[in-house]
């Protein structure tokens, strides 16, 4: 089994501790209470529904994904349930998530995967963006999320940073990007590293989000894992056709929202982190 179900349990506790910030009201408990039903029985699909390496899965009608040795594809349900049960919004562009092997015994990242059915959407728009207009845009999703948050009893997110700024490659049809960003109450730092292969109707994202770390290194775990997709014949960025097919308006609209869509996965990989650490100084 990848985890048990006394691990859901305390993974759940953990999850819920930054929202313990001051008395907590009867309604509030129940909140909790309710939050924390709802994730053990979200984590527990997600184990059942887990498929292993070398699985071969569609992704939303466009394309299949090979899953890279050491790694498993929770499907599309199971993970939206599972980034739902720690505060994220419902998100039909969720296409499932890669994890490493032993996710939960030593969870430092996650992939998240999404089909963003916007149209088509021309490259060489990327060029003309600048890091000051990217900066912009997250500091102004996040600051609407966060009131969001707020409100919930989640804690705020804030981007530190401009990792990588948004880049082309014209060869292979996709674009990356990569922030990095702090969870209010908890210590750690994390990363959010987003590649888009962009396709004759949409965008497919796989969203790599963990605790910080160098770009250098994130790259062997994110490349195996897009190298292994391919755009079925017919969806192909070269399909397009004119005459008939849509086009995307702005292409931030498809690089911007990973902030918003992907803070449930960072406050997941934060918390779970931080549980690890404790469990390491009690086996000192």
């Amino acid at each position: 089994m990848l985890f048990g179900f006394s691990a859901c349990r305390w993974i759940a506790l953990a999850l819920l501790i930054p929202l313990l910030s001051g008395a907590a009201r009867s309604r509030d408990i129940e909140n909790i209470e309710g939050r924390l039903k709802r994730l053990v029985a979200a984590l527990k699909d997600a184990e059942a529904s887990t498929q292993p390496s070398s699985s071969l899965v569609p992704i939303a009608g466009q394309g299949l994904l090979e899953v890279p040795e050491g790694t498993r594809f929770v499907p599309a349900e199971q993970t939206r349930a599972f980034l739902e049960s720690v505060g994220n919004a419902h998100d039909v562009s969720i296409m499932g998530m890669i994890i490493p092997q032993n996710f939960y015994m030593d969870p430092d990242w996650m992939v998240v995967i999404r089909w963003n059915d916007l149209g088509f959407v021309d490259e060489s728009r990327f060029k003309n963006l600048s890091d000051q207009q990217v900066i912009r845009s997250i500091k102004k999703t996040v600051t609407a999320q966060n009131k969001i948050r707020q409100k919930t009893g989640l804690p705020a997110l804030y981007l530190k940073n401009l990792l990588l700024s948004p880049r082309c490659d014209t060869a292979t049809h996709s674009a990356e990007y990569a922030t990095d960003w702090t969870i209010e109450g908890l210590d750690r730092e994390g990363v959010l590293f987003s590649r888009y292969f962009m396709g004759r109707s949409g965008i497919i994202s796989f969203n790599f989000v963990g605790i910080t770390r160098p770009l250098d290194a994130i790259y062997p775990i994110i490349n195996p894992i897009s190298q292994r997709f391919s755009y079925l014949t017919g969806h192909n960025y070269t399909d397009f056709d004119p005459a008939h097919d849509r086009r995307a308006s702005f292409p931030h609209e498809i690089v911007f929202p990973s902030w918003q869509k992907t803070a449930g996965c960072m406050l997941v990989v934060a918390v779970l982190s931080w549980l690890k650490r404790r469990r390491n100084k009690k086996s000192l």
